[in-house]
C-alpha cells in the first residue's frame, strides 16, 4: 500500500477553463436572438446564481438552463440544455489550459510512485474533456454527477480514499476552495492542502488548512521525507 495518496481538485487547481460555463450562457443567449452585455451586472449575477445552484446540487442543469431561457423572454424546451452542453464542449479547446506546473507535478509524483486521483465537482463528459485538454493524465477521475454526491460531502472524499487505497489520514487533498475542498476534506479526515494560486485571503469562517502552497511545485517539498503530514502543529 502506498505511504500516501494525493487527490486533486481540477478547476482552478490543476487546470483553468477561463469561465467556460459562464461564457456558454452568453453564447446560448446570442443564438436565441437575445444577445447580452457581459458587463451588465444583473445578467452576470443571474448566470452566476444559475451555476451556483447547479454546482451545489440544488437544481439540475436542465432546470437552470430553462430558467435562464425563460428570463430571456423565450419559451424553454428540452433541447436548450442539450445545446448549452454542446456549446460548452465546443469551448474546451479554446478556453481550457493547465495550471502552471500541473503536468510537471503529476509526472514527478508518478515517477516517485505516489498514487494520485482527481476528484472534481461538475458534469461529465465536460470534466473529462477539460482534464484531457489540460493534462496528460491516466489516473482515476471522479466526477460528482457520476458519483451522485459532490464536495464537500464526506462521501465524495471517502470514495477518493477508496480509489487511492490508502489510510484516510494518509490521504492528502489539494484544492483551491477553502470550504468545498479544504473544509470538506479535513472534516472527512483527510489532510487538506490549500492551493492559493491567485493570492487571495483565506476566509476566517473556514478551518485553516493543514498546509498552504502558492505554486503546485511546492507540494513536492512537503512530501514525506521532507515533511511529516502528521505533524500538523508545526504548520
Amino acid at each position: 500500500m502506498p505511504a500516501i495518496g494525493i487527490g486533486f481538485d481540477f478547476d482552478h487547481t490543476l487546470g483553468r477553463d477561463g469561465g467556460l460555463e459562464t461564457i456558454a450562457f452568453y453564447h446560448l443567449a446570442a443564438e436565441m436572438g437575445a444577445p447580452l452585455d457581459e458587463a451588465e451586472p444583473v445578467w452576470a449575477e443571474r448566470v452566476a446564481e444559475a451555476l451556483r445552484l447547479f454546482r451545489a446540487g440544488s437544481a439540475s442543469l436542465e432546470e437552470v438552463v430553462a430558467q435562464f431561457v425563460t428570463a430571456l423572454g423565450r419559451t424553454a424546451n428540452d433541447r436548450d440544455a442539450m445545446r448549452y452542453r454542446d456549446i460548452c464542449y465546443d469551448l474546451v479547446d479554446t478556453h481550457v489550459r493547465p495550471q502552471s506546473g500541473a503536468r510537471e507535478l503529476l509526472a514527478e509524483l508518478a515517477a516517485r510512485g505516489i498514487r494520485t486521483a482527481i476528484l472534481t465537482n461538475g458534469w461529465s463528459p465536460l470534466q473529462y474533456l477539460k482534464i484531457a485538454r489540460a493534462l496528460d493524465y491516466d489516473g482515476t477521475i471522479l466526477v460528482s454527477d457520476e458519483l451522485g454526491f459532490a464536495k464537500p460531502d464526506a462521501t465524495a472524499f471517502a470514495k477518493l480514499v477508496d480509489v487511492l487505497d490508502v489510510e484516510r489520514n494518509a490521504c492528502w487533498y489539494v484544492g483551491d476552495n477553502p470550504k468545498t475542498d479544504i473544509a470538506g476534506a479535513m472534516s472527512a479526515g483527510l489532510y487538506g492542502v490549500w492551493f492559493d494560486g491567485d493570492g487571495v485571503t483565506y476566509p476566517a469562517d473556514a478551518p485553516p488548512p493543514d498546509l498552504c502552497i502558492t505554486s503546485l511545485g511546492e507540494l513536492l517539498d512537503a512530501l514525506p521525507g521532507q515533511f511529516s503530514p502528521v505533524e500538523k502543529s508545526h504548520l
